[in-house]
Protein backbone atom coordinates (compact mmCIF):
# COMPACT_ATOMS: atom_id res chain seq x y z
CA UNK A 1 0.00 0.00 0.00
CA UNK A 2 1.42 3.48 -1.25
CA UNK A 3 0.65 6.24 1.42
CA UNK A 4 -0.35 9.59 -0.33
CA UNK A 5 0.55 12.89 1.33
CA UNK A 6 -2.06 15.37 0.59
CA UNK A 7 -2.97 18.44 2.19
CA UNK A 8 -4.13 16.94 4.82
CA UNK A 9 -1.74 14.30 5.64
CA UNK A 10 1.47 15.78 5.06
CA UNK A 11 4.76 13.66 4.07
CA UNK A 12 6.95 13.66 6.36
CA UNK A 13 10.38 15.59 6.42
CA UNK A 14 13.61 13.94 5.74
CA UNK A 15 15.96 12.09 3.32
CA UNK A 16 14.06 9.69 0.99
CA UNK A 17 15.06 7.81 -1.93
CA UNK A 18 12.26 8.81 -4.62
CA UNK A 19 11.15 7.38 -8.21
CA UNK A 20 9.28 8.84 -10.55
CA UNK A 21 5.94 7.32 -11.38
CA UNK A 22 4.18 9.59 -13.94
CA UNK A 23 4.38 12.92 -15.40
CA UNK A 24 1.06 15.22 -15.59
CA UNK A 25 0.67 18.61 -17.21
CA UNK A 26 -1.22 21.45 -15.18
CA UNK A 27 -2.57 24.03 -17.13
CA UNK A 28 -0.35 26.64 -15.95
CA UNK A 29 2.94 28.20 -18.31
CA UNK A 30 5.34 30.77 -16.93
CA UNK A 31 6.42 32.74 -20.12
CA UNK A 32 5.09 29.68 -22.29
CA UNK A 33 7.25 27.25 -20.22
CA UNK A 34 5.09 24.65 -19.12
CA UNK A 35 4.59 23.38 -15.15
CA UNK A 36 4.07 19.67 -14.62
CA UNK A 37 3.40 17.74 -11.88
CA UNK A 38 5.63 14.87 -11.15
CA UNK A 39 4.37 11.75 -9.09
CA UNK A 40 7.14 10.65 -7.11
CA UNK A 41 7.36 7.33 -4.99
CA UNK A 42 9.65 7.41 -1.66
CA UNK A 43 10.52 5.21 0.75
CA UNK A 44 13.08 5.51 3.41
CA UNK A 45 16.70 5.16 3.05
CA UNK A 46 16.98 2.31 5.27
CA UNK A 47 14.39 0.29 3.85
CA UNK A 48 12.39 0.56 7.12
CA UNK A 49 8.89 2.03 6.46
CA UNK A 50 6.46 2.83 4.16
CA UNK A 51 6.14 3.57 0.96
CA UNK A 52 4.85 7.26 0.34
CA UNK A 53 3.52 9.08 -2.16
CA UNK A 54 3.98 12.90 -3.29
CA UNK A 55 3.16 15.29 -6.14
CA UNK A 56 5.70 18.06 -7.35
CA UNK A 57 4.65 20.78 -9.35
CA UNK A 58 7.79 22.97 -11.12
CA UNK A 59 8.41 24.67 -14.22
CA UNK A 60 9.94 22.46 -16.87
CA UNK A 61 12.90 25.77 -16.92
CA UNK A 62 15.78 24.86 -19.35
CA UNK A 63 18.44 26.63 -17.55
CA UNK A 64 21.78 25.26 -15.61
CA UNK A 65 20.16 26.45 -12.16
CA UNK A 66 16.68 25.82 -12.09
CA UNK A 67 14.91 23.05 -10.32
CA UNK A 68 13.98 21.55 -13.16
CA UNK A 69 17.41 21.10 -14.31
CA UNK A 70 18.54 19.95 -10.94
CA UNK A 71 15.89 17.33 -10.58
CA UNK A 72 16.68 16.46 -14.09
CA UNK A 73 20.56 15.96 -13.80
CA UNK A 74 19.82 13.94 -10.68
CA UNK A 75 17.65 11.75 -12.34
CA UNK A 76 19.01 11.72 -15.53
CA UNK A 77 22.87 12.07 -15.60
CA UNK A 78 22.26 14.68 -18.01
CA UNK A 79 22.46 18.63 -18.20
CA UNK A 80 20.05 20.52 -19.32
CA UNK A 81 20.28 23.93 -21.10
CA UNK A 82 18.05 26.26 -23.31
CA UNK A 83 19.15 24.30 -25.96
CA UNK A 84 18.64 20.86 -24.49
CA UNK A 85 15.72 18.91 -26.41
CA UNK A 86 14.38 17.84 -23.00
CA UNK A 87 11.26 14.79 -22.98
CA UNK A 88 9.95 14.17 -19.65
CA UNK A 89 8.20 10.99 -20.08
CA UNK A 90 12.49 9.82 -20.07
CA UNK A 91 12.22 10.70 -16.11
CA UNK A 92 9.72 8.28 -15.45
CA UNK A 93 11.04 4.99 -13.39
CA UNK A 94 14.47 7.51 -12.50
CA UNK A 95 15.51 7.07 -9.60
CA UNK A 96 17.29 10.12 -6.82
CA UNK A 97 17.74 11.03 -3.04
CA UNK A 98 15.23 13.84 -2.43
CA UNK A 99 14.69 16.10 0.50
CA UNK A 100 11.42 16.92 1.81
CA UNK A 101 10.60 19.78 3.87
CA UNK A 102 7.82 21.52 5.84
CA UNK A 103 7.11 25.11 4.83
CA UNK A 104 3.86 27.54 5.97
CA UNK A 105 1.75 28.41 3.31
CA UNK A 106 0.11 31.75 2.54
CA UNK A 107 -3.04 30.40 3.99
CA UNK A 108 -1.11 29.74 7.33
CA UNK A 109 -0.83 26.24 6.57
CA UNK A 110 1.81 23.91 6.99
CA UNK A 111 2.38 22.13 3.26
CA UNK A 112 5.70 19.88 2.47
CA UNK A 113 7.86 19.94 -0.64
CA UNK A 114 11.25 18.15 -2.34
CA UNK A 115 13.52 20.67 -1.76
CA UNK A 116 16.48 18.99 -2.97
CA UNK A 117 17.11 16.41 -5.44
CA UNK A 118 20.76 14.56 -5.59
CA UNK A 119 21.57 11.37 -7.69
CA UNK A 120 20.79 8.02 -6.02
CA UNK A 121 24.56 7.44 -5.40
CA UNK A 122 25.44 10.68 -3.35
CA UNK A 123 23.86 11.52 -0.77
CA UNK A 124 22.40 15.28 -0.30
CA UNK A 125 22.43 16.98 2.86
CA UNK A 126 19.76 18.50 4.46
Amino acid sequence: MIVTASDWIPHPEGIFLGRITAVEDTNRQLESIPEKTFTVETKPMNGDGPTRSIRHQIYCIRSETSQFSRMFRAVCGQEVNAVTEVCTDQLIGGQAVVVVQHYIQENGRKGHRISKWAPYQERCSE
